[in-house]
C-alpha cells in the first residue's frame, strides 16, 4: 500500500492501469465462483495470487495488492458492501484459509480492519 500511494503521489499513472487491470480480473474472478463456499474461494486464491501479481510492474507491490484490490473490487464508497457483505465476508475467510502467501494475508488482515468488515451484520466477532 506504502509504494502505491507512493507512486501516485509522483503522479505515476501507470498505476492506474494496474490497479484498473486487476479490477476487471477481480471482476471474472468473482463471476466465475458465483457461489461458491469458502473452501472452494480458499483454494482457488492460492491459484489466483499470481495472476494479480503478474499485473503489477513489482512483484513486491503486487503481492501487497492482491487482497487490496479483491476487496476493493466489491465495496462502493457510497452504497458501502450493498449486495457484496456476504461476499465480502466469505473472502476475509478464504484468505485465512487460503495457501497465498504471508504477504497476501497480512495485507487481507489491514484490508479487512479498513474496510471494517467487523461491522458487517453477521460478521465474526474478533477475539
Amino acid at each position: 500500500m506504502h509504494e502505491l500511494l507512493e507512486r501516485l503521489g509522483r503522479g505515476d499513472i501507470a498505476i492506474i492501469g494496474m490497479c484498473a487491470g486487476a479490477n476487471q480480473a477481480w471482476t471474472a474472478f468473482f463471476a466465475e465462483l458465483d457461489g461458491a463456499d469458502v473452501g472452494t474461494l480458499a483454494a482457488r486464491l492460492g491459484f489466483f495470487q499470481p495472476t494479480i501479481i503478474r499485473l503489477f510492474d513489482d512483484a513486491r507491490l503486487g503481492e501487497s495488492m492482491v487482497a487490496w484490490t479483491a476487496f476493493a473490487n466489491l465495496y462502493d464508497t457510497h452504497a458501502k458492501w450493498g449486495p457484496n457483505a456476504r461476499r465480502a465476508l466469505e473472502l476475509n475467510a478464504a484468505f485465512a484459509a487460503s495457501h497465498c502467501s504471508a504477504l497476501v494475508k497480512a495485507e487481507a488482515r489491514s484490508a479487512a480492519i479498513s474496510y471494517e468488515l467487523d461491522k458487517i451484520p453477521g460478521a465474526p466477532k474478533s477475539r
